[in-house]
């Protein structure tokens, strides 16, 4: 029974912070006033120290104690009682001012803060006032002053329980900000140094000494404060501590102008992964360095026990310690190996684009040669067909005569494709003779020829050699299916027309027929489609003008000619 309402009433204290907190302080005031040198008083110790541990917000209130830790923490509360005095008194307020100070720094609600702020100024003016006087002989206090204030400073710790205060939260890590209480610890350090320092120095007595302190450190936090974040577009102090403590030794900055130079010096993304692992072992507090990609593997330095593991897909990296890695280390080490995959991945994204782009290129010159192949054994085919029929042997000679050079010829350029394709690309024809030659080529396939080129114009061979070899050669096939087919071209400023009256394209094929390849029979699409990209890239347009019923028309647009201002 009496252990339930024991547990019961450490439950409910524990749900008042701001009571065991005045409580706390309230058996500090008792001991630093003198309090010390009274044995019965000094067993209050006991009793500041079973508050603390209630409020403390660095471990779980509900935490159960082993044995070994409760014998340790009885022999420290034995020992500290034992060896109390204003020395152990001024460390433990110091120590205890940290601790309210970086809790205030995680206080959201104003209320809490104003509570925590007001705790805190009890304890420097108990530190100042009824701690150091105890300590120097310098720090001397008005007896009646020091009286009064051992009587009537209690009378502030019950506005403690005015404001409002919520159990920390211990388990979160949002209970205490190291940082900022060791500044506090920090601060209130040279705040009694300075005192009792300027007491010999100024020939001041205590009181004034403690005031004109207090004044300088208060000016020079106004300061720091000011230079921490200051105004006007400045960044401050804040933004380059911010930026050194993230860097750890290695500046984000520096790390991605190293990412930067070995990238532009090595294509290959294996030899950039090995040069930016050389540049990140150099790091002092890294002692080595592994990567393992989908080709290979390698490594710089040593290796330890200590490690830090990144890998994105089939890339793995490792860096190895000197020491074991803080978090904070930790955290900082992955996002340096993560630009430095992220370059990696780039750069063999590059590669391999690269490598599609090469391969495609080979696709469509590997293309427009079968078609330009195709079409040969056609134009052979038919002239064997006209060979094979009965006739007079001296006109099928002329016409092999004719016929033969022409078709060697185009064999040839088909061969240069292979070779040189760009050179064969630009390959530039006059008008007349590549017309001339297409109606000679063609003298034997029943074609009305229209039309004349302009005087001295030129025209990219390969280009109209390709469009006219595909459309006539598409035409021809569809005579095969449609007897009787008329097929007409023309040339003239227009362009390149061919139009037969056979039946219209399909719309489903009509639509892909030049934007991409289309499923046919006799290879109809595939052929136009390179055409039309070729076209496109030299400035030309294909495109199918008419597509009805007894009028199918395709035709090659020339460039539109600027004419030059009349002066």
């Amino acid at each position: 029974m009496n252990a339930g309402w024991g547990r019961q009433l450490i439950k409910r204290l524990a749900n008042r912070h701001h009571l065991l907190l005045a409580g706390h302080l309230l058996m500090l005031h008792a001991l630093a006033f003198g309090g010390w040198q009274v044995p019965a008083v000094r067993l209050l110790w006991l009793v500041a120290l079973g508050f603390f541990l209630l409020w403390q917000p660095f471990v779980d209130g509900e935490q159960r104690v082993s044995g070994r830790q409760a014998i340790a923490l009885f022999g420290a509360a034995l020992a500290s009682t034992w060896l109390l005095g204003p020395w152990l008194l001024l460390i433990w307020s110091g120590a205890l001012a940290a601790s309210i100070g970086g809790r205030v720094m995680v206080s959201v609600q104003k209320g809490e803060r104003a509570g925590y702020l007001l705790a805190f100024g009890y304890l420097v003016a108990l530190t100042m006032l009824g701690i150091v006087p105890e300590i120097s002989p310098a720090a001397q206090v008005d007896s009646a002053l020091r009286d009064a204030l051992a009587v009537f400073m209690p009378l502030a710790l019950p506005l403690l329980l005015l404001f409002p205060a919520r159990a920390p939260q211990r388990k979160s890590g949002e209970a205490f900000d190291l940082f900022y209480g060791m500044l506090v610890f920090l601060v209130l350090a040279v705040l009694v140094l300075g005192a009792l320092a300027y007491i010999p120095i100024g020939g001041t007595g205590y009181i004034e000494s403690l005031f004109r302190t207090s004044m300088t450190v208060a000016g020079a936090l106004l300061v720091v404060a000011w230079a921490w974040n200051p105004r006007g577009g400045f960044s401050g102090v804040s933004s380059a501590i911010s930026r050194y403590l993230l860097s750890l030794g290695m500046p984000l900055e520096q790390w991605l102008v190293h990412l930067s130079q070995e990238s532009e010096k090595n294509h290959d993304p294996e030899v950039f992964l090995a040069a930016a692992m050389q540049r990140l072992a150099e790091t002092p507090w890294i002692l080595g360095v592994s990567w393992q990609t989908g080709t290979g593997k390698g490594g710089v330095g040593d290796t330890s026990l200590f490690t830090h593991d990144s890998h994105a897909g089939d890339l793995r990296l490792r860096v190895f310690f000197r020491n074991f890695p803080s978090p904070a280390l930790q955290w900082h080490v992955d996002w340096l190996l993560r630009l430095a995959i992220e370059f990696y991945l780039v750069k063999r994204q590059s590669q391999q684009l690269q490598r599609m782009g090469y391969v495609q290129a080979i696709y469509e010159t590997g293309a427009r040669v079968t078609h330009d192949v195709k079409n040969l054994l056609q134009s052979l085919q038919a002239l064997c067909y006209a060979a094979s029929q009965p006739g007079d042997p001296a006109d099928v000679a002329n016409l092999l005569r004719r016929q033969l050079p022409l078709v060697a010829d185009r064999l040839r350029s088909t061969l240069d494709k292979l070779q040189s394709p760009r050179l064969e690309d630009d390959e530039r024809l006059d008008a007349r003779a590549w017309w001339l030659r297409l109606q000679e080529r063609y003298a034997h396939a029943d074609i009305e020829w229209h039309g004349e080129p302009y005087a001295e114009e030129v025209l990219p061979r390969a280009l109209f050699d390709s469009v006219a070899e595909n459309l006539l050669q598409n035409a021809i096939a569809k005579r095969q299916r449609e007897s009787g087919l008329f097929i007409d071209v023309t040339f003239g400023e227009e362009g390149l027309s061919v139009t037969d009256n056979g039946s219209a394209i399909p719309p489903g094929v009509a639509e892909g027929l030049l934007n991409a390849p289309v499923a046919s029979n006799d290879g109809l699409g595939v052929g136009l489609y390179h055409a039309a990209k070729q076209a496109e890239a030299m400035g030309y347009r294909l495109s199918l003008v008419t597509n009805q019923k007894g009028c199918v028309l395709f035709r090659l647009a020339p460039p539109v000619r600027v004419s030059s201002p009349t002066p």
